[in-house]
């Protein structure tokens, strides 16, 4: 006789996430390799690309899951510098390409770096840890109502 075993799934919450904004002027690696050295954690590049208005924007993104200790975050980089190469044949010598800065976050435009914490992580023991590293200027839980969220930071 076969049993039919039943799995019964609870209602997660999608926005219940924490959001840690960084100021830093380190590369995308550095801060990452940062991270992992001075606060013990594990994040690691995914291959994954940012869509922003219909074309493809490189926002690094870094990834630390551990399914043991139920810890799934996200870090994020908030700026990218797009080059828009649309000079002409015989073009001046002084032309130069036009750059425009896009952002991740709209409302965080100030903010170089963003964890999102989704679970596993205390996030004001985490800020506490990057205060201490020398390379972050300035890093603070913001207050999550205010911000409008592209559907680009839902993982």
């Amino acid at each position: 006789m076969n049993k039919k075993k039943k799995y019964i799934l609870e209602d997660i919450d999608e926005d219940d996430f924490k959001l840690i904004c960084i100021h830093s002027n380190c590369e995308d690696f550095k801060f990452a390799f940062l991270l992992n050295s001075k606060c013990n954690s594990r994040f690691i590049k995914l291959k994954k690309e940012v869509f922003y208005s219909r074309s493809k924007v490189n926002f690094q993104i870094f990834e630390w899951i551990d399914d043991i200790k139920g810890i799934s975050c996200y870090l994020f980089s908030n700026r990218f510098l797009l080059v828009e190469d649309h000079l002409e044949k015989g073009g001046g010598l002084f032309d130069v390409p036009e750059t425009k800065e896009l952002y991740l976050v709209q409302d965080l435009k100030d903010v170089d770096y963003i964890i999102k914490i989704n679970s596993g992580i205390d996030a004001f023991s985490l800020v506490k840890e990057l205060e201490k590293i020398n390379e972050v200027s300035y890093c603070y839980q913001p207050d999550q109502n205010k911000i409008n969220l592209d559907l680009c930071i839902n993982f």
